[in-house]
């Protein structure tokens, strides 16, 4: 199947029922709340599937699809985070895309290892080599 349109590009991805369903009908039906929704999912979802130490959490977001997670800084209110895989790249191929359920899955999970409370918020900036990334940025009270 290829047919021609602005999205034909991802229809030979091996990704394509998840991008399907993740980066078009999910912001189709949520509109312009789709970030706020999804952020608040992804906490939901960490409620769910509770960890037991914050060293899970890296083999949790790969588990989960979310991608791999890198430790860029780290302070004592602050936390930042690049999330990479093939799939974050392609992803990030698409201007509508949202990374708030992976966003809210993170900050829900350390929430309930460390005991405090915390908020993130994911970016998609362009890095040095002029490649799309995602960063997410804990914020620890």
């Amino acid at each position: 199947m290829n047919p021609e349109n602005e999205n034909a590009h991802i229809i030979d991805n091996k990704h394509f029922s998840y991008l399907l369903i993740r980066d078009y009908l999910l912001g189709n039906i949520l509109g312009e709340h789709t970030d706020e929704i999804l952020y608040w999912a992804g906490k939901d979802l960490a409620r769910q599937f509770p960890l037991k130490s914050q060293e899970d959490l890296y083999e949790a977001m790969i588990y989960c699809g979310f991608g791999q997670l890198e430790l860029l800084k780290k302070e004592k209110n602050a936390q930042q985070y690049r999330l990479e895989s093939d799939l974050v790249t392609v992803r990030t191929q698409n201007e509508q895309v949202s990374f708030q359920l992976e966003a809210g899955f993170l900050a829900q999970q350390i929430q309930m290892t460390t005991g405090l409370p915390c908020e993130a918020k994911a970016e998609i900036i362009v890095g040095k080599d002029k490649k799309k990334e995602v960063l997410i940025t804990l914020f620890i009270e």
